[in-house]
């Protein structure tokens, strides 16, 4: 099911042109930044909880080379490269796939902007000043 899933990604927006074109500040690089970026990414379609959770299935003997490669990151790695990487190129990337997804016709509305929520994973927390100019929903 896992191989179906990649092939279909790879085939409707090009994740591994679109995952190669990610940088990162690190210099010489053991594991690289697509092996990384490719468990997080997991992580969300696996819905596990946790870096560490995630870093289980990495662990398991042949489960997920052809996907991530020979070398799998740690929990800790993941959490650190993750937060070496610009989050400009990572909206780049999402901007892409949403992109495509309006010239598949998977998201059917006329608005310029889309949002997606992921919910269950809290990377940062926002404070009460810097929600102060957002607008609330009301009951």
């Amino acid at each position: 099911m896992m191989s179906r899933f990649c092939r279909y990604v790879e085939k409707v927006f090009d994740f591994g042109l679109r995952i190669a074109q990610l940088k990162d500040p690190r210099r010489r690089p053991r594991i690289p930044l697509g092996a990384i970026w490719g468990s997080v990414f997991f992580l969300f379609v696996l819905r596990q909880r946790s870096l560490n959770a995630m870093e289980g299935h990495l662990r398991q003997p042949c489960r997920m080379e052809k996907l991530i490669g020979q070398k799998k990151p740690s929990a800790d790695r993941l959490g650190q490269v993750m937060s070496l990487i610009d989050p400009d190129q990572l909206r780049a990337l999402l901007s892409g796939i949403n992109h495509q997804l309006g010239r598949n016709k998977r998201l059917k509305n006329g608005w310029p902007l889309r949002i997606g929520a992921l919910d269950g994973h809290e990377f940062f927390s926002l404070t009460e000043a810097l929600l102060s100019g957002m607008l609330l929903a009301e009951d």
